[in-house]
């Protein structure tokens, strides 16, 4: 099973949602890449997730393109908007879903509203990943195995 989280800069919301899933199944193929990629994560991002005992730290942003010759079951948009407000680029997929995370940047006046913006959306995350994990893919595998 492969699953591929898309997002503009691949800094923080897209980052967290392919490590919280990763954290459930290490059998699954999870990776997560931007349009237009950032050259770093997230600190914020990286000091919420390790709230929960998840490690960003060595997680770089990459660009969709390197992932141009795999075939994902799962194409994950997340991010502010529609899925039709973003630029989706080639990428193939059997299945396709997004999630509409606010971005905790956006209208923030300082560090210590962005952290707590950062913290809800890491918990909405997990809430969907949760579902998605035990409700949908748990599901399929059980089906195919």
């Amino acid at each position: 099973m492969k699953i591929f989280f898309l997002s503009n800069q691949n800094s923080c919301r897209s980052q967290m949602a392919e490590a919280i899933l990763k954290s459930y199944d290490k059998e699954l193929e999870i990776y997560s890449a931007g349009i237009d990629p950032a050259n770093h994560v997230s600190p914020i991002a990286i000091e919420v997730m390790a709230e929960i005992g998840i490690n960003l730290e060595p997680h770089v942003p990459l660009h969709y393109s390197k992932f141009d010759h795999m075939v994902f079951d799962y194409l994950i948009t997340v991010g502010d908007g529609t899925v039709e407000e973003l630029k989706i680029p080639s990428v193939k997929y059997n299945r396709k879903m997004h999630l509409g995370f606010h971005n905790p940047y956006k209208k923030s006046k300082n560090k210590d509203e962005i952290q707590q913006k950062c913290r809800e959306i890491r918990d909405e995350i997990k809430t969907e990943m949760d579902y998605f994990y035990h409700r949908i893919l748990k599901k399929q595998k059980e089906k195919s195995g």
